[in-house]
């Protein structure tokens, strides 16, 4: 299987973990505070890393510790803005507004790198953006103090895709995810102290959001998406990243919720533009092997003088 091929099937099924939060996060903030629901969840998943990683912390270097702090900080930007728009703004709006970086991430690529995506990364961006508008528009998109500050979340969680696609293949998976983890988590000390005044209400529902998501959404997706994102391009990262809503309005039926007919048609769009950005891989490694086998055929295509020349003898 193809490198980009198989990066792109594990970072589907990181959606798929992110997906499943939605439901059970959404029970656990209906008793727990938000900010401190983060700084429990990364800190918990730093504290589990950390016994898998422990000896290693003595190969730690400057780019791994680097690295690992400008995405925990990329993190913790984009959940804290995304988490006070919502404050101002709609669930709807915040959903579609976060998922325009997915149009984010290939325009700083362009004025970054100076490279333009091709054609088929544009048109699955365009399929994609449509879906998740169908998802998630609902009424009034005039722009509001609230959706400011959910732009400004989209573009941090932008950044972060772009540092772990620069950084991920250079250092220690593990240590590296770990410092993001451990950032994320005590950076999270900060609101969680001076905005809930460390307001733990634990119940059954919060104290399980908490494990699962420190489980299965960081520590296992987080390993998956930082070891994986760099044989794919930021652009398709930022494409397939938007399978989380669709996952997450498909997970979110246990509790209740029902999967609309707009919601239906925004999930088949950004999975067809998901397809459309994967055909280019899956051609690319068509034409790769057949050519292969045409060169095969032409290194072992016999001489015809000498084939004659063995028949004659």
């Amino acid at each position: 299987m193809n490198k980009e091929f198989k990066a792109d099937i594990c970072l589907l099924l990181t959606t798929v973990a992110w997906g499943s939060s939605f439901p059970i996060v959404s029970l656990a903030l209906k008793s727990f505070p938000p900010y401190s629901f983060v700084m429990l969840r990364y800190l918990l998943a730093s504290g589990m890393l950390l016994i898998v990683c422990f000896k290693r912390l003595k190969n730690i270097n400057r780019e791994t510790l680097i690295a690992g702090l400008l995405v925990g900080i990329t993190v913790f930007l984009g959940t804290i803005f995304q988490t006070a728009g919502l404050v101002y703004t709609s669930p709807s709006k915040s959903g579609f507004i976060t998922g325009l970086n997915v149009a984010m991430v290939p325009i700083l690529v362009a004025i970054i790198y100076k490279k333009i995506p091709d054609i088929k990364v544009i048109i699955g961006i365009i399929f994609s953006i449509m879906g998740l508008g169908i998802m998630s528009i609902n009424g009034n998109m005039s722009l509001n103090f609230g959706d400011g500050i959910t732009i400004a979340a989209a573009f941090m969680f932008s950044v972060q895709i772009l540092v772990v696609d620069r950084y991920a293949h250079k250092v220690d998976i593990l240590l590296f995810t770990f410092i993001e983890f451990f950032a994320t988590g005590i950076l999270s000390v900060i609101p969680s102290g001076l905005i809930e005044h460390f307001d733990f209400r634990f119940s059954a529902v919060s104290v399980f959001g908490i494990i699962f998501t420190a489980i299965f959404c960081t520590v296992i997706a987080y390993s998956i998406q930082n070891k994986m994102q760099p044989y794919t391009s930021p652009a398709h990262a930022a494409i397939i990243y938007l399978a989380e809503p669709v996952f997450g309005a498909i997970f979110s039926i246990f509790i209740g919720d029902r999967l609309t007919g707009r919601t239906f048609i925004g999930c088949i769009l950004i999975f067809f533009g998901m397809i459309v950005i994967n055909l280019r891989v899956i051609l690319s490694k068509t034409r790769i092997k057949s050519k292969t086998k045409i060169e095969s055929k032409i290194n072992y295509e016999p001489d015809e003088e000498i084939y004659e020349e063995f028949k004659v003898r």
